[in-house]
């Protein structure tokens, strides 16, 4: 009889909501549209380069002269190689875990054709994901490819030539990549709705009044996130609808797949924002944190414009930490190279872990407040 009063009390605390963001429209908008606008005025904005990547070799010639082209690539360091594969099927699989930025086939008899001054070409297939790293592995490849052309002893430039394959974003639309990133950004903000409903209501002194029934703390912020994720991701058909039709954004996996891990990323930001409602009570203060604590170094420090600096221990950490990073991956590899949640566990696991923890240490310290 108790667990059926309490579910009856967690629905007055659903119901009460939705009227709530329904005939308020500055909540129904930062609920359910300013994703999508957001992401329409961002998407006009940013486009990037990189000057570090990973790079997977196969190399099926093993001369010493493929081995001096592979340390003539690698010489300033900026271009590193992290897996040595022994056939395409590797290094497709690399490509679809994000692994690399990019993987350098060196054919059978390249050396043979080199010193015959025959035409000598390299395979370059990259990962256009991330158009803006994808344009800096192509670039950085023939320039260095060309300069060791022209440096061989005894060999006027030598013709040389590398081939170009790109996956996932033929193209190399730097929109195409961007945008799916975007929406980790611009889903902050049915984030940001329920920081500042749970704040509006202590300002005006509703709160007090709902800690004289007999909602508990459990109930009360159960019945929001339940509320505030519904409205979330009712938001994110708009916004893909703006990445599909407005700015033609291919989107090749699976849509429900990509609304249930947005509903499992809006449980870790609308985690972090219950767990900061505990110490605050003003609309304003909330509004600030959050966009300092979420929005604004997800454009910077989550792999969004450029990949995060994995040989800091603080990058690494301050980027695990943002649960946009991990979105941010999701985002791009749903709707460019399909993943499916087999592939996307780890992500999917970390924000579970983040807003689980985030929701239950917030219950705790809710329950804390109301005794």
């Amino acid at each position: 009889m108790s667990r059926l009063r309490s579910l009856q009390r967690i629905a007055a605390i659903i119901v009460k909501e939705y009227k709530h963001i329904w005939f308020d429209p500055g909540f129904f908008f930062l609920a359910v549209l300013a994703p999508a606008v957001l992401l329409t005025l961002l998407s006009y904005v940013f486009s990037f380069d990189v000057e570090q990547f990973n790079l997977a070799i196969l190399n099926q010639d093993q001369s010493p002269r493929s081995f001096e082209y592979i340390r003539e690539l690698t010489a300033s360091g900026d271009i590193r190689i992290i897996e040595l594969v022994q056939n395409y099927d590797e290094v497709l699989a690399l490509l679809r875990e994000g692994r690399v930025d990019g993987a350098l086939v060196i054919p059978p008899g390249f050396a043979g054709r080199l010193e015959a001054r025959e035409s000598a070409s390299v395979n370059l297939v990259v990962d256009a994901s991330d158009a803006g790293t994808a344009f800096q592995v192509i670039n950085s490849i023939q320039q260095r490819t060309q300069a060791y052309a022209a440096g061989l002893t005894g060999m006027a430039r030598a013709p040389f030539e590398v081939r170009i394959r790109v996956w996932f974003n033929p193209n190399l639309n730097s929109q195409h990549s961007m945008i799916p990133g975007l929406m980790a950004l611009v889903l902050i903000l049915p984030s940001l709705a329920i920081a500042l409903g749970l704040t509006r209501e202590r300002e005006s002194g509703t709160f007090e009044s709902l800690a004289t029934t007999p909602i508990t703390g459990s109930e009360y912020l159960i019945g929001k996130l339940i509320v505030y994720i519904s409205m979330g991701v009712i938001g994110t058909l708009p916004a893909l609808g703006v990445a599909a039709f407005w700015f033609r954004v291919p989107f090749r996996g699976s849509v429900l797949l990509y609304l249930l891990l947005t509903a499992d990323y809006l449980l870790a930001t609308m985690g972090f924002c219950l767990l900061v409602t505990r110490f605050i009570a003003s609309q304003r203060t909330a509004t600030s944190i959050v966009m300092l604590a979420l929005f604004i170094p997800s454009f910077f420090l989550t792999g969004l414009i450029l990949p995060v600096d994995k040989s800091s221990l603080i990058s690494r950490a301050i980027a695990f930490a943002l649960p946009a990073t991990h979105f941010i991956v999701i985002s791009r590899g749903i709707a460019l190279k399909a993943l499916s949640l087999s592939d996307l566990w780890y992500e999917a696991l970390v924000l579970f872990g983040m807003g689980l923890s985030a929701v239950i240490v917030s219950i705790f310290l809710f329950t804390k407040k109301l005794n």
